[in-house]
């Protein structure tokens, strides 16, 4: 019986599709972050929630993230083996071509494209630009409150853990000023579209772009041997970008 009602509702779903009633997920675009950024500057959010919510949405965008790679799922609960820890995070610098390049190390527990549950490191690279997420990253934790290795990373300035949900939440209280939700919406998934068809604009190839956004069962291992040249590359040309 239980079976029946998901299929049913999966079915119900599939024809609200087709009758064009269910609102279609919109891929962000450096345009509509530019505009979160203005609005977000206008809210009665804190400073450090401010600062917070930008270095989210930043890294989402660059690395292609899924929301809850970097979030966790409640505010009252975690578990450190799927939750993303301040342990787990780690801003360094690396030689490419010989010169220093500020990285920020993300690591992935358990992803989605992993079966064995062995984690794996998302390189995001310092762009430049308006958009770049070590510069967002750098000043939310220049006013951070709250910060502890054994606890989730993106803490509030109550020390209360930001999750998906919330995050979208804020997404759709900026946005929902701009866009008719009813027909199309931007969620936390919109960063990881807007980022395939941006590098799809900046004539990246389907490889390159896979790669970076870890798709298919063995996607986390070809962005590892993606050469960390070519994905600097790609920061760059976004960086670049004429906002």
């Amino acid at each position: 019986l239980i079976q029946q009602l998901l299929t049913g509702a999966t079915n119900m779903d599939h024809v609200r599709n087709r009758l064009g009633q269910k609102p279609v997920r919109l891929p962000i675009t450096p345009s509509t972050m530019k505009l979160f950024k203005l609005d977000l500057k206008e809210s009665n959010l804190t400073r450090e929630m401010k600062r917070l919510v930008w270095a989210i949405a930043t890294l989402c965008f660059n690395g292609a993230f899924r929301i809850h790679e970097l979030l966790s799922r409640t505010s009252r609960q975690f578990d450190p083996n799927f939750t993303l820890l301040g342990r787990d995070v780690k801003l360094k610098t690396i030689k490419i071509s010989n010169k220093n390049v500020s990285i920020l190390q993300v690591k992935i527990k358990s992803p989605k494209t992993d079966r064995i549950g062995a984690g794996t490191i998302v390189d995001v690279y310092e762009s430049g630009g308006p958009l770049c997420p070590l510069k967002a990253y750098a000043k939310w934790k220049a006013v951070s409150t709250h910060e502890n290795k054994n606890l989730p990373h993106f803490l509030d300035d109550q020390g209360i853990p930001v999750t998906g949900k919330r995050f979208n939440a804020i997404l759709k209280s900026s946005l929902g000023n701009y866009l008719d939700y009813s027909k199309g919406k931007i969620t936390s998934h919109s960063f990881r579209a807007g980022m395939a068809s941006l590098l799809g604009v900046l004539g990246f190839s389907e490889d390159d772009i896979q790669a970076v956004g870890r798709w298919s069962s063995r996607a986390y291992l070809d962005y590892l041997k993606l050469p960390r040249t070519r994905r600097l590359e790609m920061a760059r040309s976004i960086g670049n970008l004429n906002l």
